[in-house]
């Protein structure tokens, strides 16, 4: 296991630790003859051959994956049975923290975010790959406020049904408060149930919190089934009516009711962003 900043692997120097999570860390890296830099995900649990094989076949299918929004995964490999995954170093703070310390963000801002993450998941569904937990902890804000879609650990190809990371019926796979109803209860996934937590992403950014809260995880989970989430438009004032409709329709409970496609999203969003923005430079006192 990993236990010094000093130590080498994959052909990095390990800098500096950027972030943990249940079984893994991540670590900025410097490739030893480029200097170039890097992440580096890093598997701390122990795995068997079995799993080992799996998570480098995963890791082949996210090279193929490149899109402006997607933190990039270009190299992988296992060194004395410890696997790891070098990914694109972005410089950037998640919207969790940005949300956390700055609060609801405005529709303009939101658009934008909204329309940028579902280019990136068009892209992702284009190559059968659904990332399964998106969440303000997985998207990095960079320093000129683009965002980028990261940790598609949880992902796989949904067209496959052979797929051994297949989620057990009934195991809530995903973060409680963003996860698709679909998912939680059955384990469910395809690219509408990555819809879904994108909309309670925005909701989250828009209005301050997440559309359902509780006292643990499987009482946010299950407040989705019988509860629609409280109108934006009553929550925020200013908001933009055209968001708002997007939200709550990506929110809806029924897979079958949410837009066909992530790059219908994006297009709508992106047509609420442009109107928004123009409205505000126009200098519309009413405009956001």
């Amino acid at each position: 296991m990993v236990s010094r900043i000093d130590q080498r692997l994959g052909g990095y120097r390990l800098v500096r630790l950027l972030g943990q999570g249940h079984m893994t860390r991540v670590y900025l890296g410097e490739h030893l003859r480029t200097g170039a830099q890097a992440a580096l995900k890093v598997v701390e649990a122990q795995l068997s051959s079995q799993e080992l094989a799996e998570l480098l076949i995963r890791a082949q299918i996210l090279t193929r994956l490149e899109h402006p929004h997607i933190v990039r995964v270009f190299d992988f490999g296992a060194e004395d049975g410890q696997p790891f995954i070098v990914m694109d170093y972005v410089d950037g703070r998640p919207l969790s923290e940005i949300l956390a310390a700055d609060g609801p963000q405005p529709s303009e801002r939101v658009a934008r975010l909204g329309a940028q993450i579902a280019g990136a998941l068009a892209a992702a569904h284009a190559l059968g790959i659904v990332h399964r937990d998106i969440k303000p902890a997985n998207i990095l804000i960079d320093a000129q406020g683009h965002p980028h879609l990261t940790d598609f650990g949880l992902s796989r190809a949904f067209d496959d049904e052979s797929d051994p990371a297949l989620t057990a019926p009934n195991l809530l796979v995903g973060t409680a408060y963003y996860v698709a109803p679909e998912q939680a209860r059955y384990g469910d996934v395809s690219p509408a149930a990555d819809l879904y937590s994108l909309g309670a992403v925005l909701y989250h950014a828009l209005a301050g919190e997440p559309p359902f809260t509780g006292e643990g995880a499987l009482d946010v989970a299950l407040r989705r089934f019988e509860e629609e989430p409280e109108d934006l438009r009553l929550r925020v004032r200013a908001a933009d009516p055209d968001l708002v409709t997007v939200i709550h329709t990506l929110l809806s409970r029924d897979p079958v009711e949410r837009p066909w496609d992530a790059a219908t999203v994006a297009q709508r969003l992106t047509d609420v962003y442009a109107r928004v923005r123009s409205t505000r430079t126009s200098g519309d006192p009413a405009s956001l």
